[in-house]
């Protein structure tokens, strides 16, 4: 049996932990790297299996624990949805020139998570004021990193990136935070079965 609060509250814990190896994944791998003209993804790159995918891995199973403890179904589906492509992105590496396959899963990867995630923060009713400012401003900071991209040849796409990530931790947090205040300490039934 696990208890829903328990997962909520790892939920909470894996946003803190995605927070800390984010930071630590942003200690320059070269002396070269700019933290405002370069995506995080570019930093990873000369961090394979580093700090980074790590940060990205627990930051889509956090949103995962927090599943079990929700019945509204649209933020369920947005959060599941978060978690996987979150996870997806770290596997599927992004590369420093031309695209690859594995680039391409990367990016759209990327680009569904950070949709996701406020999309399923500001269905989970009720919402409070805190949510829908920070998903507000994780909305605000994705339209520019889109901006940077598509019209201004990247121009500060990396200091918009990281305002992004930033805002969905704190989002997610914030979620996570309210499903264990909300949440009963009741247990679920485990679905591994004893043989």
């Amino acid at each position: 049996m696990i208890d829903r609060r328990v997962l909520a509250g790892a939920g909470l814990a894996g946003s803190a932990l995605t927070a800390l190896l984010a930071a630590v994944g942003q200690v320059d791998p070269d002396p070269q790297l700019s933290h405002v003209s370069l995506t995080v993804s570019d930093f990873a790159v000369h961090d394979r299996g580093g700090a980074t995918d790590t940060a990205m891995v627990v930051f889509g199973l956090s949103a995962l624990c927090l599943l079990p403890a929700l019945r509204q179904t649209a933020p369920r589906v947005l959060l599941a949805l978060f978690g996987a492509a979150m996870t997806a992105a770290a596997i599927a590496p992004t590369d420093l020139g031309p695209l690859s396959t594995t680039g391409y899963v990367h990016r759209y990867a990327s680009m569904l998570a950070f949709v996701a995630l406020p999309l399923a923060a500001v269905t989970l009713r009720p919402v409070s004021r805190a949510v829908r400012w920070a998903a507000a401003t994780a909305a605000g900071f994705a339209g520019l990193m889109l901006a940077s991209a598509t019209l201004a040849d990247r121009f500060l796409i990396g200091a918009a990136e990281r305002y992004l990530l930033l805002a969905e931790a704190v989002l997610l947090a914030l979620l996570a935070a309210r499903v264990r205040r909300d949440c009963p300490a009741r247990p679920i039934r485990s679905t591994v079965s004893h043989a």
